[in-house]
């Protein structure tokens, strides 16, 4: 199956999975991943060495658990080789309505809005603007998303309106809103109305694992074929064809002659790959090494010379500024690019000035065991691996754990409070309103008299406000357990146990009565703000 020029999929005929390379034997790595042609090195002086630090530091430094070489005898023998492994992909059958799923889904993110719902937002005209149906649609999931006052975000989101625009539909909104309330000041939409997250279950959850593996084993097999065609027996860069490039030859492709491939793979098997979490960690998922394709290297290339050629332009510019500006003072100046300017330029594309930071937070990042001693064959696992601020103290200067952080106990304010309200309320609902109102009237800026008539207003509101969101778990609940049922109709499978049928929840409940009513939350703090130009607070 193959993805067409809209990034849909369709069945298509299976292809025989490619045998994978048997790994060689491992090889010391280094630290640059980088190999420079002859033509284009670079050497500095003694004063302008690199910040990287010593390779044999950084690799001694970094002796991981997980290392195929050094860790042998503490994994499973080769003999021992299970036909199942918990993560590996099962291939199966293609679902053709799984598949309209995917497509659906695939349509949602081209056009960056839910195109299935059943909300009709027909075009509509607002002032000298018109809106579309699905501009609308991008507009209130933006506007979901980043907020009414992200006005540059929900602008970037539609992508065909100005800021002004949008600005512009957001206040025609607002008055609206403002209009209705003055003749009803109950909600247009009761809490539970509000749509929510569905929640499936960990067993449809992984019944769509499966559909989601027979779709992506297909389509890597069609790529895969693809990718042989275009780069012939080098498409599949294995530790042993990685070798082989590395050893290079008159029709090694041009990656293979800046990168050392091998190195790479290293950082895949050590680092990246060899989490100890299971499902982030090869060894779990596949008996085969990790490998890349001729593909992904050849972007990386790609990636390397434009920012090389950035860089390097940018460098020139700054140079050359500088000397025009220095030969007006001192004219005998040389044409030399400084180690300043390429500092400089760096800085001014937003660059870091280098990797020591990457990998001083990697471990923690890629949740790896370092250890100070790589354990022997004789070890039987007693050596504790190195905490994350240890290892990031030997990489760097790490976290300061030294420094004792203040610790504020929030809930002693109310202890004294508690242990008397006990005696007084057997309800438990009762108590939390009772500690939700004394929050209000006590540790609030409402500036409320705590008396009994605005209590028990206060109370009356809180309690309203408790059974809507009470009602509204109800709403998510069912809207979980109808959802599961129709994926499991998706999934063509019947559920491994009898999902528990829920209730209609009915009509929702509303009210007029709502905590903001007495303690206003100042929705409406935008509208008090004084808008002011770039210009009149840069003259300040």
């Amino acid at each position: 199956m193959d993805p067409d020029s809209e990034g849909h999929y369709s069945t298509e005929k299976e292809y025989p999975a490619q045998e994978p390379f048997e790994p060689d034997e491992d090889v010391k790595a280094g630290d640059d991943d980088f190999r420079p042609e002859t033509s284009s090195e670079y050497h500095t002086s003694d004063d302008e060495e690199s910040d990287i630090g010593d390779p044999n530091e950084v690799w001694g430094a970094l002796s991981l658990g997980h290392d195929a070489r050094q860790r042998a005898s503490l994994k499973r023998p080769a003999e021992d080789n299970p036909a199942f492994r918990p993560f590996k992909r099962q291939k199966g059958t293609i679902n053709l309505e799984y598949l309209e799923l995917l497509n659906r889904d695939i349509d949602d993110a081209a056009h960056r809005a839910c195109l299935d719902d059943d909300v009709d937002l027909p075009p509509t005209q607002i002032g000298l603007t018109l809106w579309s149906t699905v501009e609308k649609r991008q507009f209130f999931e933006a506007l979901s998303r980043c907020g009414r006052h992200n006005i540059a975000q929900i602008a970037a989101h539609v992508n065909s309106k100005s800021v002004v625009e949008v600005q512009h539909y957001i206040d025609f909104l607002q008055d609206a809103h403002q209009r209705r309330r003055q003749f009803d000041r109950r909600s247009f939409l009761a809490t539970a109305e509000y749509p929510a997250a569905v929640e499936l279950s960990p067993q449809c959850c992984h019944a769509q694992e499966e559909a989601a593996d027979a779709v992506s084993l297909r389509q890597e097999q069609r790529e895969s074929q693809r990718e042989e065609q275009k780069w012939g027996p080098n498409w599949d860069v294995t530790p042993d064809v990685a070798l082989r490039l590395d050893r290079g030859d008159n029709q090694s492709p041009p990656f293979s002659q800046l990168f050392h491939t091998s190195r790479w793979l290293r950082l895949s098997q050590r680092f990246f790959m060899n989490s100890t979490i299971p499902n982030s960690n090869w060894h779990h998922i596949d008996d085969v090494p990790p490998s890349m394709w001729a593909t992904a290297f050849d972007d990386f290339h790609s990636l390397a010379i434009s920012v090389t050629r950035r860089l390097v332009q940018a460098t020139l510019f700054i140079s050359m500024s500088r000397i025009r500006a220095k030969r007006e003072l001192v004219p005998k100046t040389r044409s030399f690019v400084r180690r300043k300017d390429a500092e400089a330029a760096i800085a001014s594309l937003g660059m870091p000035a280098n990797a020591r930071h990457l990998w001083q937070e990697s471990a923690r990042r890629l949740r790896l065991d370092v250890y100070e001693e790589p354990p022997s064959r004789d070890d039987e696992g007693e050596d504790e691996p190195m905490s994350y601020d240890e290892v990031e103290r030997e990489l760097g200067e790490g976290p300061d754990t030294t420094t004792e952080r203040p610790v504020y106990n929030h809930e002693s304010e109310f202890e004294d409070e508690e242990e008397d309200e006990e005696g007084s309320h057997e309800n438990v609902e009762e108590r939390d309103i009772d500690r939700e109102a004394n929050e209000t009237l006590w540790y609030s800026a409402a500036d409320l008299r705590d008396v009994a008539g605005t209590r028990q207003a206060l109370k009356l509101r809180i309690a309203t406000e408790r059974r809507q969101e009470e009602q509204a778990d109800r709403f998510d609940e069912h809207a979980s357990s109808r959802a599961e049922m129709e994926m499991w109709e998706v999934l063509q499978k019947k559920p491994p146990m009898e999902i528990p049928r829920t209730q209609d929840p009915g009509r929702p409940e509303r009210s007029n009565l709502d905590v903001e009513s007495i303690y206003p939350l100042r929705r409406d703090w935008a509208d008090q703000l004084k808008y002011r130009s770039e210009w009149e607070a840069q003259q300040e």
